[in-house]
């Protein structure tokens, strides 16, 4: 009876061993850099790889020269020589091929690197512990870890370095001998002075394109996707800045608020495709007769939004009339605006407003008030021009 009573508290005992174990092995790949699932990283990391390549081939075939002083400083057998040759000269072309033929090429390039920091620890022993040479070979493996990898990287780095020590010190017949001399010392100098360089250099046009691209995210998240003009939330940010510069400068601006008229009968009657030509045609109207100053805008469906700059209320109303002329010749072209027009408000600043949305709301009362006299006119400030 007894024995049976203990069976499922055994078997519970186990689950949670078991359990306690994954989870212990899921932190630890946290740490060693191996969080990713191979199905989120398919096929990605080519120029990752090819970036590396330049860099393993550069360091490799100089670092032969480190190992190669210390080989001649504390001779060693031909197969040790013969393996030098192999690491330095045909591993970073055998391990490209490897890592872009690999179903995963980012991670495939991350264990080369951790391979290459195991033939560094294997090449400290090689070298009788020879200080320079070692200190050099080992330095720049883990430069490249932390360049590649950050700290995950480089903690799998200095492990696969004690791996490849640890297998030196079985395989080899090691006497500590840490001098070096002069010509061992001379042989690391290409690698102290190349490889730093080429490196940088690496590092420097990898964090260029990373600018770029932010750069083309900005402006892509500043942008409306459909008309290319600046989106409500940033729009709505310039509106701020611009409403304290009046305030704080004492500049005259103007806000412009547009409504196509009857747009819900153009997508009801011809579809959303011809709506959005309708949109976008719009949209180049405005490039075309505003000014470039202006900060022109989509607010939301067919209601758009420009801040006139540095401008007086005259001249902003006859910009504002020479569009709504425009768009009525627009009108009467086959396919262009699809028979739309537009309704207007546009307000000057004034001091007395409190803060930029009392601003929007009397341009957007103007608008409708433009809409109830008839459509197809401006109303400024509460009057019809």
């Amino acid at each position: 009876m007894s024995s049976r009573n203990d069976r499922p508290r055994h078997s519970k005992t186990t689950s949670r061993t078991r359990l306690a174990l994954f989870r212990s092995y899921k932190r630890a790949r946290r740490v060693f850099g191996d969080a990713t699932s191979p199905e989120e990283l398919i096929g990605k990391g080519s120029r990752f790889v090819n970036r590396i390549y330049y860099l393993r081939t550069l360091g490799l075939s100089i670092g032969f020269f480190c190992v190669a002083g210390a080989f001649m400083q504390h001779p060693v057998g031909w197969p040790l020589w013969a393996l030098l040759i192999f690491h330095g000269f045909i591993w970073p072309h055998l391990v490209y091929r490897l890592a872009l033929n690999s179903p995963v090429p980012f991670r495939a390039e991350r264990r080369n690197l951790v391979a290459d920091a195991i033939f560094g620890g294997f090449w400290s022993i090689a070298m009788h512990g020879n200080l320079v040479p070692s200190t050099v070979i080992l330095a720049m493996l883990s430069m490249d870890n932390i360049a590649a990898g950050g700290t995950k990287l480089f903690l799998r780095g200095v492990v696969g370095s004690l791996l490849g020590a640890l297998l030196g010190l079985l395989l080899l017949d090691f006497s500590f001998q840490p001098l070096s001399d002069l010509y061992t010392i001379v042989a690391c100098i290409p690698m102290l002075a190349l490889y730093p360089l080429a490196l940088g250099q690496s590092t420097y046009d990898m964090s260029k394109k990373l600018a770029e691209r932010s750069r083309e995210f900005e402006t892509v998240s500043q942008r409306d996707g459909l008309t290319g003009l600046l989106n409500r939330r940033h729009w709505e940010t310039l509106l701020i800045e611009e409403f304290q510069a009046c305030h704080s400068q004492q500049r005259s601006s103007c806000l412009l608020l547009l409504d196509i008229d009857h747009f819900k009968k153009i997508n009801d009657t011809h579809g959303h495709l011809v709506g959005d030509e309708v949109l976008k045609n719009f949209s180049s109207l405005l490039r075309q007769h505003l000014r470039a100053n202006d900060l022109i805008g989509r607010y939301g469906g067919e209601e758009f939004v420009a801040i006139l700059r540095n401008v007086e209320l005259s001249e902003a109303v006859a910009i504002t009339d020479r569009l709504i002329k425009q768009v009525r010749f627009c009108r009467s072209l086959e396919n262009s605006l699809w028979g739309c027009t537009i309704s207007a408000g546009l307000v000057p600043f004034n001091g007395d407003m409190e803060a930029h949305y009392a601003w929007l709301q009397r341009a957007d009362n103007a608008m409708y008030q433009a809409k109830d006299s008839g459509r197809n006119c401006l109303v400024v400030g509460g009057a019809m021009a």
